[in-house]
């Protein structure tokens, strides 16, 4: 049983939506199992997000650090985080938001080295400790428009 009762979006993600996601060739999802029991620490999921310049807001050094080639691109290509959950139903469940970064690194570079590309997006929900906690691990924001009031968040590929 997968339970995250401070964000029952990813629970539902998990449920309901990654199968389809990753039949569909939209995302992949990947699990952190407990090695003696198999039960799932967390997880998380990873896609592509073009993302959008045509609103003001990010100045054209921010653009160009995004892109890597040019301070007038109007989308950039990036890696998501789509989803990134630990599994509260697991009594001491030490996994961290550093470990699961540590691991997506490492799948984001494996890629990165097969079809380039320098960025990793995540998007959350507007809420100052989570953007915080983000920040600790090295993202910055993005004042961009998003249809659903979360907050995009970026960190080149390390």
């Amino acid at each position: 049983m997968f339970s995250c009762p401070v964000n029952p979006d990813v629970e539902q993600f998990l449920i309901k939506k990654s199968i389809r996601f990753e039949e569909s060739d939209n995302a992949r999802t990947y699990f952190v199992l407990n090695q003696c029991n198999g039960e799932i620490l967390a997880y998380f999921s990873l896609s592509f997000k073009e993302i959008s310049f045509a609103e003001p807001g990010l100045s054209k050094s921010q653009i160009k650090k995004l892109d890597g080639i040019s301070k007038d691109a109007k989308t950039v290509r990036t890696y998501l985080i789509g989803q990134i959950a630990k599994n509260f139903a697991i009594e001491n469940n030490e996994i961290n938001l550093n470990y699961l970064l540590k691991e997506i690194y490492t799948i984001i570079s494996i890629a990165k080295d097969l079809i380039g590309g320098r960025t990793i997006i995540l998007e959350c929900e507007n809420i100052d400790s989570l953007i915080r906690l983000y920040e600790n691990h090295g993202f910055k924001r993005i004042n961009i428009e998003s249809p659903d009031e979360l907050i995009t968040m970026y960190s080149h590929i390390k």
